[in-house]
């Protein structure tokens, strides 16, 4: 945790630097990565806590929650968007460094890069047991992008 935190040490080494574009980029995309995230998360939680219902209520799982996991909304672009904005969260975080310092790359990087590996293999582990518990989960691999939500982006629905 403290390793991601380092872009504000280096921001603080260059208080006196003024505000600029990158600033400016990195607030906006860190909020909207919050936003994201906050969205995606939502969606899981809706979706798990209607499944779980259903569960507990001993009823049949019909539809959507027949398949055990959700595609719908931001998962359909991404098997893991919330995971894809917090990366981004920290990589905006690293973009105040760069613009305090003024350059694209310093030692402030390295709890950036950890995190995302960490999610790397985060993913990997959680993705192994999706597609063993749901038998829809590789097909669904093969057709939406681990992280990055290409589709939204091009305007193309996988």
């Amino acid at each position: 945790m403290l390793l991601i935190t380092l872009p504000a040490l280096i921001a603080l080494q260059y208080a006196q630097t003024p505000l600029g574009w990158l600033d400016y980029l990195a607030a906006v995309l860190m909020a909207g990565m919050i936003v994201f995230e906050t969205v995606a998360d939502n969606q899981q939680w809706r979706y798990q806590t209607a499944k779980q219902a259903c569960l507990r209520a001993v009823e049949p799982l019909t539809g959507n929650y027949a398949k055990g996991f959700l595609d719908r909304g931001l998962w359909a672009y991404s098997r893991h968007p919330n995971y894809f904005a917090e990366q981004m969260i920290w990589v905006a975080f690293y973009g105040f460094a760069v613009a305090a310092s003024g350059q694209w790359l310093n030692w402030s990087i390295a709890g950036c890069l950890l995190l995302i590996l960490l999610f790397q293999g985060s993913s990997t582990f959680s993705e192994a047991i999706s597609a063993e518990k749901y038998p829809e989960y590789a097909a669904y691999q093969r057709r939406v992008p681990r992280f990055v939500p290409w589709g939204l982006f091009t305007g193309k629905a996988p």
